[in-house]
């Protein structure tokens, strides 16, 4: 019979009890010598019961008799104990070792009938821990989930004993974690639901753990581009447009189109320097031109749709002309530089040579040449009502 008692390095705790059938006895107590190969008279005592305490490790024997009967008991005892400490060690940029360094007491063991000695190994088991979440179960391992924070790693050990330590270590993170949104005042259209050009956008950093001076920015060309160009290249292609390096830039795509964004996060240590990359889930879209021509005005100067309003989006010149049924033009309204974006042009105020024109069917020609070099041509007809 094995007994164990957990304990503090040092100190000894162990005990073992002996009860008689309910007779006082004398109980005999004795303790193996490894050095004779015998017992050693340790301690006698009457009663119905005897404990002895703080004991060290080692067998012990309990004989007395009762009824004429002789009995004789043998029992070891152990004082476990047990420290653990936990080390990060080997960290780089990809990964880092977690390590334990254990420490406790040595189970000596004797076979009573050769005085052959035995050393009964610890069995120690091991759990690492980050919060709740196992990670191991060996006394070291090597992770490849490096974290851009500092983050404590518990160390869980168990011997053969049932006795227990455990030792946190937090690992000083070393790495960046690149991350980041953008935002635009600007407003798109709910037909279309993307912003036009020119589109300014803050990029906003959400990085973890990286240097404030230490970050790439890399704006792509128009996606279409890149593919017509690559379509025919016998090289590669040069897809990156701008390279910021401000912490939270601003930019404006002056023409429209579908943008990728990279950014590279970097964080310097003493020996090396660790870099993450975040990319957008999607395309930054700014949206292509657009002239649109409503069917129906009405200039009768009631405040209501008096004017013809052209509703545009990322132009760079807009040319517009009124015919007649006969094809004469009546009209001519010319828009060339920069034009607001998402603007509604008042176009024709219903008026010919200062004067009402008459209700009925006006013919339009559009010819405009939006941000994104698309040249724009458009034909159709207008309802004049008063």
């Amino acid at each position: 019979m094995i007994y164990y008692f957990c304990t503090q390095q040092g100190q000894q705790i162990a005990e073992l009890q002996a009860v008689s059938a309910g007779s006082v006895v004398t109980f005999n107590w004795t303790k193996y010598n490894s050095a004779t190969g015998s017992f050693d008279a340790y301690a006698t005592e009457s009663g119905a019961s005897s404990v002895i305490q703080n004991l060290a490790d080692g067998c012990y024997q309990v004989s007395f008799t009762e009824g004429g009967n002789n009995y004789s008991f043998r029992a070891w005892v152990f004082n476990s104990w047990l420290q653990v400490t936990a080390a990060v060690t080997a960290s780089t940029c990809t990964s880092f070792h977690l390590e334990s360094t254990v420490t406790g007491s040595t189970f000596i063991y004797y076979d009573i009938t050769s005085n052959q000695q035995l050393v009964l190994a610890p069995n120690d088991t091991y759990a690492w821990y980050e919060g709740e979440t196992r990670l191991a179960t060996q006394a070291s391992f090597t992770t490849y989930d490096v974290p851009a924070q500092n983050t404590d790693y518990r160390v869980e050990v168990r011997n053969r004993a049932g006795c227990t330590a455990s030792s946190t270590v937090t690992y000083q993170s070393v790495v960046p974690e690149a991350k980041f949104s953008w935002t635009t005042s600007q407003k798109g259209d709910p037909q279309y639901s993307n912003p036009q050009a020119p589109l300014e956008v803050q990029f906003n950093n959400e990085s973890l753990n990286a240097d404030n001076d230490k970050f790439e920015w890399f704006l792509f060309r128009d996606i279409s581009a890149i593919r017509e160009e690559a379509s025919t290249a016998t090289e590669p292609v040069d897809s990156i447009m701008e390279v910021l390096t401000d912490m939270n830039p601003v930019y404006t795509y002056e023409n429209s189109g579908r943008y990728m964004v990279k950014l590279v996060a970097a964080k310097e240590n003493p020996n090396f320097t660790c870099r993450d990359t975040f990319y957008l889930s999607d395309y930054i879209v700014v949206d292509t031109s657009l002239v649109m021509v409503p069917p129906v005005f009405t200039p009768n100067g009631d405040g209501m749709n008096d004017v013809l309003k052209i509703k545009t989006r990322s132009l760079e010149s807009l040319d517009f002309q009124i015919l007649n049924r006969w094809g004469r033009t009546v009209h001519h309204f010319k828009k060339s530089g920069y034009i607001p974006e998402d603007s509604e042009l008042a176009a024709w105020d219903g008026k010919i040579g200062g004067k009402p024109a008459s209700a009925g069917v006006y013919f339009y020609v559009v010819d405009a040449v939006g941000r994104d070099g698309t040249r724009r041509k458009r034909k159709g007809f207008i309802h004049l009502l008063r």
